[in-house]
């Protein structure tokens, strides 16, 4: 019995680091980063900004990682952005410039390593 129980934790366990748990715990599109931390955080921005930053902090049980920053407009990608993951509670971002042209709704998806979309922010462009 006690074996049983032994190879059952053993599956359970190895199930439980196959699959990692990665999530954004805070998120935010800002006109600028300073010591690491979102500045001018928006919804909502003048379309001669030049500049936008998306600013994730990421919670993992599994890391070295990476993320990926996907940039839309209209419904096309205007970036991808690789961030690298390196402990349990990381901040990261990346930038775009925005083109005064570029008007409307934008979002980012943000991305696990293996694919599967974590989470979104969405915000426009006047």
């Amino acid at each position: 019995m006690k074996r049983l129980i032994l190879v059952f934790l053993t599956i359970f366990l190895l199930n439980a680091f196959a699959y990692a748990d990665i999530k954004v715990s805070r998120k935010a599109i800002a006109k600028g980063i300073q010591n690491r931390e979102p500045v001018e955080v928006s919804d909502s921005f003048d379309s001669h900004v030049g500049k936008l930053y998306c600013f994730t902090e990421i919670k993992t049980d599994k890391y070295p990682t990476k993320v990926i920053h996907i940039w839309i407009y209209k419904d096309n990608i205007m970036a991808e952005v690789p961030l690298a993951v390196n402990s349990n509670r990381w901040r990261t971002y990346s930038s775009k410039k925005i083109l005064p042209k570029w008007k409307g709704e934008w979002k980012v998806e943000i991305y696990s390593e293996d694919g599967k979309m974590i989470d979104s922010i969405s915000f426009t462009v006047k």
